[in-house]
């Protein structure tokens, strides 16, 4: 499901192609322009019905400039913040998944700087997600 995530921030937001500047999961290591990543941070919430899920994810916005990393987050914030009745495209042939419901855990938070001095803002959302 973090692949249809990844691709509906790429739809939706202005700039982003994943495998440039968005990516799920990971960063490459090479990568040094200001970036998105989605992380998956311990699966499901609560257990699971069939065809449905409540999952959480991470989205780390990283820059050279603390203002540019603000920015990117509050706008994914933006967007998935309170968000119902999303569609997610289909990454995978076949398999569609139907968010019901997308809330932060809390508003766009600064972890400080990484190992190369970049600016790193994270958000954490709770995801009600089912087959479609």
């Amino acid at each position: 499901m973090i692949k249809e995530i990844v691709s509906y921030l790429q739809e939706e937001l202005t700039g982003y192609i994943i495998g440039t500047n968005i990516f799920a999961g990971f960063v490459p290591s090479t990568i040094t322009a200001d970036h998105l990543v989605v992380i998956e941070t311990g699966g499901a919430t609560e257990p699971a019905l069939k065809d449905f899920v409540s999952m959480t994810i991470q989205v780390l916005a990283v820059a050279a400039e603390y203002q540019n990393a603000r920015n990117m987050a509050q706008g994914v914030y933006n967007l998935l913040h309170g968000s119902a009745g999303i569609t997610l495209p289909v990454v995978i042939t076949g398999k569609k998944y139907y968010a019901n419901t997308i809330y932060a855990i809390s508003a766009p938070q600064s972890l400080g700087q990484d190992n190369k001095g970049r600016f790193v803002i994270s958000t954490n959302y709770i995801l009600k997600i089912q087959d479609a």
